[in-house]
């Protein structure tokens, strides 16, 4: 490793000089180490004291300096959102501790701040330079960025039994910093402007989406894999996950895929918990919020099997993304809500699995402005159909189209109250073509 020719060095060890740390410097201002978080906790106080008057007024000069400067850079926690962050970040980091998550858990380094440069100390070892950084015993930090997670540190470590996790656990944990030093305040506060503010942070959805512990999620994905369709290019027969972007938000019209993971995702969530699912599409899944006894095996396995119905039976309704319905949000949302009574564990059971599928079978998915209006989207001024409410706002109204036989809506969507082409209402899919949607969702 190449160090910057103007880190302050020297050829010495001075032990008495402070702490030594094992680093490996980035440029003149940025050195990367690992460290207990005890060791770090003596750098960084806690950050509430400094919002504290009455503490500090207890406290020493350096003391106040420190929180004088913590308060300049860093977001308030009193009364804030960040303090209830803080006590889901504790439970979250005692669970990896926990062994809960397995391998599947992780915490970004902290990026402490220290005003003055740090004398380096470099030795010649069989792999090139090692380094090792001087950190002066009164030294005091600011964390520009991770202090969350510092606070949730200091939490476990107040009340750890609370958490399931011992104090030394806490104490002892190893923990990756960034130490930005030599840099003064006005550069502190750009920094953390830059890695809180410029720092792009993915959307709810596609957060859900990565997340292998949400038991929505997992279900989607075990459709993708064990169900084989139909691909409307290749026309060979290729698993659902090639047919479902995992990345996108959104489909394109050129796009091969059928649907989101998101969407698929919603499919999942209301066959779970029906019509109460539609307004649970963007929120997370833990196994004990399953109903019932339903157990997350059961439960994959009896959606597994509606799906696989589902996507047979209208297959060539999906390949024809573009020009239907089917795969829109609310639609696929309202589907999983009445697939939700083919459960075992609903307590509105109204039909079997089979009798879903027949159910919706003359149902008109052309993306027809008479068909679908005030139903699962909206006629624009133009006269194009557009569904860009999505699922919570056309949910519901689109699972009473597909199963309440006494509702207009039912008849509605099955072409009984318009002069609509029996061509159209074929299990055959017809090649006609409907008004191009102005928003895919």
């Amino acid at each position: 490793m190449t160090t910057p020719s103007d880190t302050p060095q020297s050829s010495t060890l001075d032990v008495d000089k402070g702490q030594v740390v094992r680093v490996m410097p980035v440029h003149p201002n940025l050195s990367l180490c690992t460290m207990p978080w005890s060791r770090l906790s003596r750098i960084v106080p806690d950050p509430r004291r400094a919002e504290d008057p009455k503490a500090l007024q207890y406290g020493s000069a350096a003391d106040r300096e420190q929180a004088a400067l913590r308060n300049d850079v860093q977001r308030m926690i009193n009364k804030t959102k960040k303090a209830e962050n803080a006590k889901e970040y504790a439970r979250y980091i005692a669970e990896g501790i926990r062994g809960v998550h397995g391998r599947r858990w992780t915490t970004p380094p902290f990026a402490l701040w220290v005003q003055d440069a740090l004398e380096h100390v470099s030795s010649t070892g069989p792999y090139g330079e090692d380094y090792i950084a001087i950190l002066p015993f009164d030294v005091n930090g600011v964390l520009v960025d991770a202090e969350t997670q510092h606070l949730a540190h200091i939490i476990l470590s107040e009340e750890p039994d609370l958490y399931g996790v011992t104090k030394d656990q806490v104490r002892n944990r190893l923990v990756a910093v960034e130490i930005h030093h030599g840099v003064d305040m006005r550069d502190a506060r750009q920094i953390f402007h830059d890695r809180n503010l410029l720092g792009v942070i993915p959307n709810k959805t596609v957060a859900l989406n990565s997340d292998s512990r949400d038991i929505a999620t997992t279900i989607a994905f075990a459709i993708m894999d064990n169900i084989n369709v139909r691909h409307p290019r290749t026309k060979a027969d290729v698993p659902l996950r090639a047919l479902v972007s995992a990345n996108k938000r959104q489909l394109g019209a050129k796009d091969n895929e059928w649907m989101t993971l998101s969407t698929l995702r919603s499919f999942v969530v209301t066959s779970i918990f029906g019509r109460a699912g539609i307004e649970l599409t963007s929120a997370a899944v833990s196994p004990d919020e399953l109903p019932g006894a339903t157990t997350e095996e059961s439960a994959r396995k009896e959606i597994l099997g509606v799906a696989d119905l589902l996507f047979a039976a209208h297959s060539e309704a999906f390949n024809d993304r573009v020009n239907t319905i089917i795969a829109t949000p609310a639609v696929l949302a309202a589907l999983g809500a009445v697939a939700h009574q083919s459960m075992s564990w609903s307590r509105d059971f109204r039909r079997s699995p089979e009798g879903f599928i027949e159910l919706i079978s003359d149902v008109i998915w052309y993306r027809r402005p008479e068909i679908w209006d005030g139903v699962a989207g909206k006629v624009t001024p133009s006269g194009k159909l557009s569904v860009a409410g999505g699922a919570k706002d056309n949910g519901s109204k689109t699972a009473t189209a597909l199963e309440d036989e006494a509702s207009p809506s039912y008849k509605k969507i099955r072409g009984q109250l318009v002069n609509y082409s029996a061509q159209a209402t074929t299990l055959t899919w017809a090649p006609q073509r409907a008004p191009h949607i102005e928003r895919e969702d």
